[in-house]
């Protein structure tokens, strides 16, 4: 490649406890040291959320020398609860897609059990929050009565109150979802997918990928649009968790899975400094089995002493981003970030402006208009939505003078 630039990035220095956690987990022989910080070890098992994969990958080492490390060992009592859990997510996304499209709702299943099944093979090995899934914004309050007769309870949410809020919220955050929970089970119902595409949802439906689901038909995103939602969302928090990177891993390794085709197609978006920050990322973790890279314009390939990764000069600039979001994400995965935590403030400098911000308007509209603390502190009907925009500078005044635990945006700082 002429005009090129080019840097080594040396393999990430990691803690014993997270080289025993990713040794197991991805089935190498493990060495275990033997001055060993196990509830660090126990916490960064439980905060990349990584306990069914922890313990598939106990199963394959040998049971004698398992018997000297009891807090290993404790984790294959688990497995029976990771399997029933998987079991109820399975039956519940089955039953809210049955009563859906009984319904005449078209339904997009976007993660959950599907993507368990396609990246690891089974359900119980990817363990999910909540079940994810999109509907048409048109059908979107029949949506949540259908999930009401079903037994959910949508949750209390102040920009959801009156038609108007909703609107607004729409406006001023990226994540249009509301949420909905029966028991254990946490159902987020989207209206437009989180990781900015423009697109309709009839043009992500024509896309989808059908699949069954206990007897059932049932659409999932596409391929197209599934792998760069898990690229933008692994990204966009600084691959915190260890299992959001390992799901792209996985998934890397089947059939028709192009780094290449991806990269153009969240280039054109705006976003190819994701993809190439999750590369970054994944190779300097030095996972087993990855492959050097090249497409026009890009090289990546592994040496002994880490990464060297090149770049034609287009392409400079969009490399030395995504190396200075690398640079400040290996410290958000290693540590549980609060909100506010200077780190997360400069990681979100960072990203791409098309993840942060839409327009003048939309920033302007999150500095001036009222936020979750607003329309918590004060229920305003929406003909006298106007006040709110009037009592958000004594709101900001007010939290600032008593310093309020809590952000511009009203959110409790954690």
């Amino acid at each position: 490649m002429a005009d090129t630039n080019e840097m080594l990035l040396p393999f990430w220095e990691l803690t014993p406890e997270q080289r025993l956690m990713l040794d197991i987990v991805l089935r190498r022989a493990p060495a275990v040291p033997e001055q060993l910080d196990w509830d660090y070890f126990d916490a960064s098992v439980r905060k990349h959320r990584l306990q069914p994969l922890l313990i598939r990958g106990l199963k394959s080492m040998d049971r004698q020398a398992l018997e000297r490390y009891p807090a290993l060992k404790r984790y294959l009592g688990m497995q029976n609860k990771y399997s029933m859990e998987s079991i109820q997510r399975l039956q519940a996304l089955a039953q809210v897609n049955a009563a859906l499209t009984d319904a005449g709702i078209r339904m997009i299943s976007m993660k959950g059990p599907l993507l368990a099944m396609e990246a690891y093979g089974d359900p119980s090995l990817r363990t999910s929050r909540d079940l994810d899934v999109m509907v048409p914004e048109a059908d979107l309050d029949r949506a949540g009565e259908v999930l009401s007769e079903l037994g959910y309870a949508p949750e209390e949410n102040p920009f959801h109150k009156t038609p108007l809020r909703r609107r607004y919220y729409g406006i001023v955050d990226s994540e249009k979802h509301e949420v909905f929970q029966k028991n254990d089970i946490v159902l987020e119902l989207h209206w437009k997918s989180d990781f900015q595409t423009e697109d309709s949802f009839d043009e992500l439906w024509d896309r989808r990928q059908e699949q069954v689901l206990l007897g059932r038909p049932i659409a999932a995103m596409g391929t197209g649009d599934r792998y760069p939602a898990l690229i933008v969302h692994a990204a966009e928090h600084g691959f915190h968790r260890l299992r959001w990177l390992l799901d792209l891993y996985e998934l890397q390794k089947k059939p028709g899975f192009s780094w290449e085709q991806l990269h153009g197609q969240m280039s054109r978006q705006g976003l190819g400094v994701l993809l190439l920050e999750t590369l970054m990322v994944m190779y300097r973790l030095d996972l087993p089995g990855l492959q050097d890279l090249t497409w026009e314009g890009f090289r990546l390939s592994r040496r002994e002493d880490g990464v060297l990764v090149t770049a034609s000069e287009s392409l400079c600039g969009e490399m030395n981003r995504a190396w200075e979001l690398s640079e400040v994400a290996s410290g958000l995965w290693q540590e549980e970030i609060t909100w506010g935590d200077p780190r997360q403030r400069e990681y979100d400098r960072l990203l791409p402006v098309s993840l942060i911000q839409k327009s003048l308007w939309h920033q302007l509209l999150r500095a001036v208009g009222p936020s979750r603390y607003e329309l918590e502190l004060v229920d305003l009907p929406d003909w006298l939505f106007w006040l709110y925009f009037l009592i958000r500078p004594f709101s900001l005044l007010w939290r600032r003078l008593f310093r309020r635990n809590t952000d511009a945006d009203g959110k409790e700082l954690r």
